[in-house]
């Protein structure tokens, strides 16, 4: 008998039972990781609107955060654990007080966290958030001078 004459052989199905397995358990696996995963969420209120009167005991605050991780507040670095003192601090120089965070390009997010939690302890209730860029603009003319 030659090699032409022999029946050819079907292939064999390969079983799938194996891969839908691992599909399951990746599934399972998946969905366990996201339901035990916390997160904390950072709460901001949002002005309703312009604001109908001016304070004129206002205070715009500066807070630096350094790519070091470092924070400075009017220029002087403040340790992480005295960071709540100094803001309560900043609170009884005027009547409303608000912070500018100023995040510069490679600082960490968890230095940044532990400001606000720290403004938000001693009762500071007006943060924003700029780049450094933006901070720049806005402070400028307040440290000319404000004459032209």
């Amino acid at each position: 008998m030659s090699i032409l004459d022999q029946p050819l052989r079907r292939s064999r199905k390969m079983s799938m039972t194996s891969m839908i397995d691992v599909v399951f358990l990746l599934l399972i696996f998946f969905m366990l990781i996201n339901t035990f995963g916390t997160t904390q969420v950072l709460r901001f209120t949002t002005p309703a609107g312009e604001r109908k009167s001016a304070e004129k005991d206002f205070t715009l605050t500066p807070v630096y955060i350094r790519p070091d991780n470092s924070i400075q507040i009017d220029g002087r670095t403040v340790p992480l654990e005295a960071l709540k003192a100094e803001m309560q601090q900043l609170k009884l120089k005027a009547a409303e007080v608000t912070l500018m965070i100023v995040v510069e390009p490679g600082a960490k997010n968890q230095a940044l966290i532990y400001a606000i939690e720290a403004a938000r302890s001693s009762g500071l209730k007006n943060i924003a958030l700029k780049k450094l860029k933006d901070a720049e603009a806005i402070l400028a003319p307040a440290t000319d001078g404000g004459g032209e």
